[in-house]
């Protein structure tokens, strides 16, 4: 118990401090600038996708190998993963090295050498996500806390120090990706007694049944993390291609902000995650923790919104300057579509608790339908608020119709 609070308040702890990068960069490079740094980080995050299985992954299997007493796969597992990862890294850098200058053409970057430190950013986040995941498994939860805090330290203050020498948009990427370095090898250093056996059993040539199972839970969740990863961040590329560069730095800085409300429901998200999973294993009522939880995320991103709603401005100048107040009247709106994708989020990890991912396909179409539906209407941030707000509803109100389906195979599956 000790060590899932400490695990909590290090995510919450990182998750702060990755935000105050975000704004401290937003009032250093101004909105030009800002745009353009933001769209490369909504990029990262989709191309980084892979990660967040990957680390949900090794947490759940060398959680398995050390109870089961066969700590041995340990090494094995991290070797595999790390192994095919890296292979996964190489297709990366080859996919931008070819499509640099169409890359660079279509979010209008100033430089080429920002998708560099981009495709660096994203094999780091790949390959990290390993040992991450096996320190989350084996329940090392304050060094993994260490490890998040660090990275998130090291990202603002070399960010601000970088930038602040002059390097802007450089100094921004070597702020966020050298940390990360850093961080790799720390959880290595963490991890050092897995290494100390001499017998490690193959993964990759033995137990076919478990590579199988591996590989099954990662591309389940990896379709999850995807379209989720497009939903929460495609707006923002698609408006560093429409807008001018001004008017994409505006759009960043009040979409930073809004997404606060979201940030409050992820948090929540991971907490019902475990509840939700023992309360299955002991067929015990799990919708009564949905509920609770949902009527805690509603309370607290109706509170977030009625405050960016009255005090815009104050919000925008107190964190952006004023060199982004032409926001003002978009910060609101935002914050709501940002509630509703808070919500999707929070079904899309109670379905994943349970096992179950036929939302995947309702994901998967809402995705699809935000992408044209901002492609074709997008004349103000209005409009692209708008229909933005209105895929995101549709995707909420058909995985909503799929969690009424489940409570009743719950209840009568409970009456037998």
């Amino acid at each position: 118990m000790g060590g899932g609070v400490i695990f909590f308040i290090g995510g919450a702890v990182a998750n702060i401090l990755n935000y105050i990068y975000r704004i401290v960069m937003g009032r250093m490079l101004g909105p030009e600038a800002f745009g353009e740094l933001i769209a490369l980080i909504s990029l990262i995050l989709i191309l980084a996708v892979p990660s967040a299985p990957v680390v949900t992954a090794a947490a759940r299997f060398s959680a398995v190998y050390q109870a089961k007493d066969f700590s041995q796969k340990l090494k094995s597992l991290f070797g595999y993963l790390t192994k095919v990862l890296s292979l996964v890294s190489l297709g990366i850098i080859i996919l931008v090295l070819i499509f640099t200058s169409s890359l660079q053409e279509f979010l209008k970057l100033s430089s080429p050498g920002n998708l560099y430190f981009l495709a660096g950013i994203v094999v780091i986040m790949l390959i990290a996500g390993v040992s991450k995941g096996i320190l989350q498994g084996l329940k090392r939860f304050s060094q993994l806390s260490f490890v998040f805090v660090l990275e998130s330290v090291g990202r603002v203050g070399l960010a601000v120090f970088l930038v602040g020498l002059g390097f802007k948009i450089n100094g921004a990427l070597a702020g966020f990706l050298i940390p990360l370095i850093f961080g790799y090898f720390l959880a290595i250093f963490f991890l050092r007694d897995i290494f100390k056996s001499n017998q490690s059993e193959i993964i990759d040539s033995q137990g076919k049944g478990e590579t199988k199972e591996i590989w099954k839970y990662i591309l389940w969740s990896l379709s999850v993390f995807l379209f989720l990863n497009i939903l929460l961040n495609v707006d923002i590329i698609l408006v560093k291609h429409y807008f001018s560069g001004f008017e994409a730095g505006t759009y960043s800085a009040f979409s930073t902000l809004g997404r606060i409300t979201f940030l409050a429901i992820s948090l929540l998200a991971g907490i019902l995650f475990p509840i939700v999973a023992f309360k299955q294993a002991k067929k015990e009522d799990y919708f009564h923790s949905l509920k609770i939880i949902s009527l805690v995320s509603f309370l607290l991103v109706g509170i977030i919104s009625l405050i960016f709603f009255f005090f815009p401005k104050e919000f925008l100048s107190l964190f952006f300057g004023p060199e982004y107040l032409e926001g003002i009247p978009f910060l609101g709106y935002y914050s709501l579509a940002m509630a509703i994708f808070g919500f999707i989020f929070l079904l899309s990890y109670f379905f994943m608790a349970l096992n179950k991912f036929k939302f995947l396909y309702i994901l998967a179409a809402g995705s699809i339908l935000e992408i044209i539906l901002i492609s074709l209407w997008h004349a103000n941030f209005l409009q692209v608020i708008s229909v933005f707000s209105i895929s995101l509803l549709i995707t909420l109100c058909g995985i909503s119709s799929l969690l009424v389906l489940e409570k009743k195979c719950f209840q009568r599956l409970s009456k037998k």
